[in-house]
């Protein structure tokens, strides 16, 4: 047990999760060693150190309850990484508010950089759910590591569209790593920890308070070179995230959505702003700096796109009668993923219009030479 790992532990017991008073005592003192041995008067000088953070540094029990803390996490099969150890994830060192350290269940490699966060609303809908998972699997099928926080909806999604993939995902908590939130993710955090890997930078049994949140959606945008924004409500923790990742000058994606839906307003919201459109996995990972993408047949989805899966989509829509989703997807016998694709780009095109209740028609627009061209046109500029 080294004197080194049992300060940094101590100390982040003592402060987590105040990544601005970490940073603030290290600009002052330089190490935790000089942090704990500070009178009380030198780190009261420090800006955003409280009374009460003072009082847990010079707890005289500190350093026994961080010794405690390191053996439960050796009980529990636990790894805890401080930022001078060779599997500390080098991207995350490179932040301004780097986490003093990292407990960690499973296995960081350095292929997991260059990764891409994939996150969204709690309250998701089956459309977003179902991109989700889709533009997951299509990262993680290209060999990079998909991110996320383990929330339900979105987060969820794309965990299990990675895992089905065969890929590699990372799921960074808001609570201690021993306490899953919400609870019904220990399943999909167990098949996690064996294709990647659990984290978190709060002590052992931490509760997932709402202030944890937004500190641990820092290291979801810090860790990876991307993120991507499924579903978000305009005022959400996701958007926070995209705003992190920028502020860390990282690329920032969006899935479009209905305009009529709160859950697609952020995304909107994001593109309107500069935030580049996604539909596929590739319109990603184009922008990924490291990843070589092989031909696009070869990183096609789980079901035909593009215009074959459009076509068949409009053979079973009419111009007089919707069409539900549920209806259309047995029709055309295709994956709700791709399904939902082909018609947002459909719907893009303006040859097929959504109302109401998922129900979808075909538009009136007889001058398809012209959607065609005009989606040319969206093309050639894109690769300007």
């Amino acid at each position: 047990m080294g004197k080194e790992r049992l300060r940094w532990v101590a100390l982040n017991l003592a402060l987590a999760p105040n990544a601005l008073a970490l940073r603030n005592l290290l600009d002052r003192f330089r190490n935790p060693a000089a942090i704990l041995a500070a009178s009380e008067t030198g780190l009261g000088e420090v800006r955003g150190v409280s009374r009460r953070l003072i009082g847990r540094l010079k707890d005289p029990q500190l350093l026994e309850t961080a010794a405690a803390e390191m053996r439960r996490a050796e009980g529990l099969s636990i790894r805890i990484l401080i930022r001078d150890d060779p599997g500390f994830p080098r991207i995350l060192a490179q932040l301004p508010d780097p986490p003093p350290l990292l407990y960690v269940r499973g296995e960081l490699r350095e292929t997991d950089d260059p990764a891409v966060a994939v996150v969204g609303s709690r309250r998701a809908t089956p459309y977003g759910l179902e991109m989700a998972s889709l533009l997951a699997f299509e990262i993680a099928a290209a060999g990079v590591t998909v991110v996320s926080g383990l929330a339900r909806g979105i987060d969820a999604a794309a965990h299990r569209g990675a895992l089905e993939a065969g890929g590699r995902t990372l799921a960074f908590l808001g609570s201690g790593i021993d306490r899953v939130y919400p609870r019904e993710s220990g399943r999909l955090a167990e098949r996690i920890s064996k294709s990647g890997a659990i984290l978190s930078e709060f002590p052992l049994g931490s509760a997932p308070l709402s202030g944890n949140f937004p500190v641990r959606n820092r290291l979801i945008s810090g860790v990876t070179r991307g993120t991507l924004v499924v579903e978000a409500a305009p005022r959400s923790g996701s958007l926070i995230t995209a705003r992190l990742a920028l502020e860390q000058g990282r690329e920032v994606f969006a899935v479009p959505g209905n305009v009529t839906t709160l859950t697609a307003l952020g995304p909107n919201l994001l593109i309107q702003q500069g935030a580049k459109l996604a539909m596929r996995g590739r319109d990603v990972l184009e922008e990924i700096p490291g990843v070589v993408l092989p031909p696009e047949a070869e990183t096609a989805a789980r079901e035909p796109r593009g215009s074959a899966a459009e076509e068949r989509i409009l053979r079973h829509l009419s111009a007089a009668e919707p069409v539900a989703l549920d209806d259309l997807a047995r029709l055309t016998k295709m994956e709700a993923g791709p399904l939902l694709a082909a018609l947002l780009q459909l719907e893009m095109d303006e040859r097929v219009k959504q109302l109401a209740g998922a129900r979808f028609l075909r538009t009136r627009r007889k001058d398809i030479g012209q959607v065609a061209g005009h989606r040319g046109i969206a093309g050639q500029s894109e690769n300007h």
